[in-house]
């Protein structure tokens, strides 16, 4: 029997396999009992390789969670002030972190991804790889139909409007009792580019939804291939150089998603009712639970 370590070296090694099934050619044809041990054996290894996934990415989502709901407790507890007006700059729309890491979160997520799926070729079969390539598009378009496009626009946009959002005009009507200004636009980007007011309707969190996605895409796709290969640097089967750029692109991966709990932490403290914090966090959840939880791709 072989180690779980081994278990997660094999299956990826297709220069190792090449090697072996060209020394021992009737392996294939090979019916003994020796022989179906050995494949059980395999198969028990990569269903134990598996099970370290859903591990890994289980073990996020309690901190991803845990942040979320120390945010709207410190909120409802009046820990903190609740006003965005008077929130510290950190906390801000404007904020680099806002800016530059929440909102640009599926930027970061793309390059780290590719990062890694060019670091981890070398160990992978070119099966393996080729699915991690169509999750991570399956990923994108699932980000995009939510909170970008879906036939016009999108997703998020639809439930909004349906639970009785619009777009309203920011200038003050005449009278006191003067039902505002509805415009006529039905995503939030349209509205507030013609300097309207995105209200009334229940707003999932976009930022919840896109930090617990990245997150929990970059966990199955770069930290756990990237942890796994690093064995094979202690074997000598990378050259150095390549080890050093895995460490690196390691580290940033956890630097990010520790920055994406933070700014987790600042939206459910400052931002959001608590359902709309929920909606956020069952679609930030769900393309994992349907492709990683379940793996519909098999």
């Amino acid at each position: 029997m072989p180690s779980s370590t081994k278990g997660w070296q094999l299956p990826c090694d297709p220069l190792d396999a090449h090697t072996r099934s060209a020394a021992t050619p009737s392996i294939v044809a090979d019916t003994s009992p020796l022989s179906e041990e050995r494949r059980l054996s395999e198969t028990s290894n990569s269903t134990h390789a598996m099970s370290h996934r859903y591990a890994a990415a289980t073990m996020l989502l309690v901190p991803l969670l845990a942040t979320i709901a120390v945010g709207f407790v410190s909120r409802s507890a009046s820990v903190v002030s609740v006003a965005v007006a008077s929130a510290p700059w950190w906390a801000s729309k404007r904020s680099l972190f806002n800016v530059y890491v929440a909102k640009a979160a599926w930027g970061w997520t793309t390059a780290i991804f590719l990062a890694a799926l060019v670091l981890c070729a070398p160990v992978r079969s070119s099966l393996a790889t080729g699915g991690a390539v169509l999750r991570y598009v399956l990923a994108t378009l699932y980000w995009i139909a939510l909170v970008r496009w879906f036939f016009g626009p999108p997703i998020f946009d639809r439930v909004f409007v349906h639970t009785g959002g619009s777009c309203r005009s920011l200038q003050s009507n005449t009278g006191t009792n003067a039902a505002p200004t509805l415009l006529p636009f039905t995503s939030m980007q349209s509205c507030r580019s013609a300097g309207g007011s995105w209200a009334g309707g229940h707003d999932v969190s976009g930022h919840c939804f896109l930090l617990i996605h990245s997150a929990l895409l970059l966990t199955e796709e770069s930290l756990v291939p990237l942890w796994s290969a690093g064995q094979r640097v202690r074997h000598g089967r990378w050259p150095t150089v390549c080890g050093s750029v895995r460490r690196v692109v390691l580290a940033a991966t956890l630097a990010l998603v520790c920055l994406w709990l933070f700014m987790l932490y600042v939206t459910a403290c400052y931002f959001h009712h608590v359902n709309e914090l929920l909606s956020g966090i069952v679609a930030g959840t769900g393309f994992w639970v349907v492709f990683y939880h379940y793996n519909v791709l098999g």
